[in-house]
């Protein structure tokens, strides 16, 4: 296993940060077929596939990078932040920049996208384009997962060693 400390060499073009570009490609053409036809089926339909997929394989992933994060971490020190968001010193900063971009861009344009399909609706009319506040989970589990495989995390703390302030 490698961290991204010791060896980032490729890092930027492992399969999670490839998988998660192509995820948020796939949902930004999406949205953008979806807005200006947001009251036709087949776009409803294309927002919604798009957004289910990218959620399912997003919740995946970060159940796979908990279960992984548990074993590692009995020789590790992993947060959910470290795992999840590339916080601190877990990823270097180009990977942390391209991660962490790439999910801002599916938090802003879930949002964006939610709040504009639901302008004009009129009485038991979908907005289809709300399904795509799902995705952002796609870029969480593909961040924990780029963790798990490359992070790098401090040594394990022992909590069971206590200093003691005891006076003799």
């Amino acid at each position: 296993m490698t961290t991204a400390a010791t060896d980032d060499r490729g890092a930027l073009g492992d399969r999670q940060t490839k998988l998660n570009v192509a995820g948020t490609a796939a949902f930004v053409i999406a949205v953008a077929v979806a807005i200006p036809f947001r009251d036709e089926r087949p776009a409803q339909i294309t927002i919604g596939a798009v957004s289910m997929v990218l959620f399912a394989v997003g919740a995946g992933a970060a159940l796979w990078a908990y279960v992984g994060a548990l074993e590692r971490s009995r020789t590790s020190e992993i947060g959910v932040a470290n795992l999840y968001l590339l916080t601190g010193r877990t990823a270097p900063p180009p990977v942390k920049r391209t991660m962490t971009g790439l999910l801002v861009v599916q938090v802003a344009l879930a949002f964006a996208g939610a709040i504009y399909g639901a302008t004009g609706l009129r009485g038991s009319e979908v907005n289809a384009l709300a399904f795509g506040i799902l995705v952002p989970m796609f870029g969480i589990g593909m961040n924990g997962l780029w963790a798990l495989r490359h992070g790098s995390f401090g040594p394990r703390i022992d909590k069971s060693v206590r200093p003691t302030n005891r006076k003799i």
